[in-house]
C-alpha cells in the first residue's frame, strides 16, 4: 500500500503541473494519471478505495505509511536537485524560536463522510513560550479518496486568549493542494489555547463514500519583535521605586495625620487617639438658686403658721 500511495501522489502532482490543454480539465488529467497507477499495480479503483477505508480505521499504521512516503519523496526530490524546503515550507521549524512549529498532534488525520469520523477535533494548550501579539498559521495538505462523489471538507481554526476573547476563521476545502488558515493578533493579546476541527457532512448511503486524508500538518506561531512589544507596553517611569524614601521627611517626633515620622509604620486610629493630649476636666458644682431676703422671710412665716 505504501508503494501504491507513493505512485498515486506522484501521479497527482504530475497531473497538477501539466500544461493546460483546451478541452481537458484538471480532474480528467488526474483521473488518467491515477488509472495508470492502478494498472501498474494491477488493482482497480474500487480495491484502492476499499483499502483506504481499511487503513483509515488504523491511523497509527497510516501515520507510519505517510511518514515513509514523505521521507522517500524528500530523498527523491533531493536526488533530482529540487529544493525540498519549498515543498514543505514550515516542516523544518522546531518548537523553539521566533517562528516555531508547535503542532503536537498526529501527522495524519482521516475524515470520512460516514459514522463518527466525519468530525475530527484537536486542541493545543499555550504555555509560557507564547508572547503578547503572537500570530498563528495552520497549514495542511488534504488528499481526497472518493467513489464518484464530491464532498467538501470544512476546516476551522480558533484561538482563545487570556482575556477570554476568541478569534476564529473557517475554510471550505475541495482542493488537494496545500491550504492555510491564519489568525493575526494586532492587539497584543496572549493566547491561552488554539483549537480546530475537520468536518464533513454525513452521507447516509454507504456506496457514496468519501475519505479525506490530511497530512503535512503544521501549527506555526510567529513572535512579534521585541521592539513591537515594547511599544505595546511602554515602561512606566513613575512606577519605578523612587518613592522608597521620602525626600521631604517630617521632623523627628512630629505626627502628620495618622502617619508617624517613620515611613515604615502607619498608625491605627486607636493608636492615634491614645497618643493625643489628654483633656483636663474640671468638676463644676452647681450652686443653689438665689432667693431675695423678703421672699425667704415670707416662706418662713408660712411654715410657722402651718
Amino acid at each position: 500500500m505504501e508503494r501504491v500511495l507513493y505512485d498515486y501522489h506522484v501521479a497527482q502532482s504530475i497531473a497538477d503541473n501539466l500544461p493546460y490543454e483546451e478541452g481537458r480539465s484538471l480532474d480528467e488529467r488526474r483521473y488518467e494519471m491515477e488509472e495508470a497507477v492502478f494498472r501498474k499495480h494491477h488493482i482497480t479503483r474500487a480495491e484502492f478505495d476499499s483499502s483506504m477505508v481499511f487503513y483509515c480505521s488504523d491511523l497509527d499504521r497510516l501515520d507510519r505509511i505517510y511518514k515513509n512516503i514523505a521521507e522517500r519523496m524528500e530523498r527523491d526530490a533531493e536526488a533530482l536537485g529540487a529544493v525540498t524546503d519549498e515543498a514543505d515550507l514550515y516542516g523544518r521549524y522546531t518548537a523553539e524560536g521566533d517562528t516555531a512549529n508547535v503542532w503536537v498532534g498526529r501527522q495524519v488525520i482521516a475524515v470520512h463522510n460516514h459514522g463518527s469520523e466525519h468530525l475530527q477535533s484537536w486542541l493545543v494548550a499555550c504555555d509560557s513560550t507564547w508572547l503578547a501579539g503572537d500570530d498563528v498559521l495552520f497549514s495542511f495538505s488534504p488528499q481526497v479518496f472518493s467513489r464518484d462523489l464530491i464532498s467538501s471538507l470544512y476546516i476551522s481554526l480558533v484561538v482563545t486568549y487570556t482575556n477570554d476573547s476568541v478569534r476564529a476563521t473557517t475554510l471550505q476545502c475541495t482542493s488537494r493542494s496545500n491550504n492555510e488558515l491564519r489568525i493575526n493578533n494586532s492587539e497584543g493579546w496572549v493566547a491561552k489555547s488554539v483549537a480546530g476541527h475537520f468536518y464533513m457532512p454525513i452521507e447516509r448511503d454507504p456506496q457514496r463514500s468519501v475519505t479525506y486524508v490530511i497530512n503535512r500538518l503544521s501549527l506555526i506561531r510567529f513572535h512579534k519583535t521585541q521592539e513591537w512589544r515594547d511599544k505595546l507596553n511602554p515602561v512606566d517611569t513613575l512606577a519605578l521605586d523612587s518613592t522608597a524614601a521620602d525626600s521631604v521627611a517630617a521632623p523627628q517626633g512630629r505626627v502628620i495625620g495618622a502617619l508617624t515620622d517613620s515611613t515604615q509604620h502607619r498608625r491605627s486610629p486607636l493608636e492615634f487617639r491614645e497618643q493625643q493630649d489628654v483633656e483636663q476636666k474640671i468638676n463644676v458644682v452647681k450652686e443653689k438658686p438665689y432667693q431675695p431676703v423678703r421672699r425667704r422671710k415670707k416662706q418662713q412665716k408660712q411654715r410657722r403658721s402651718q
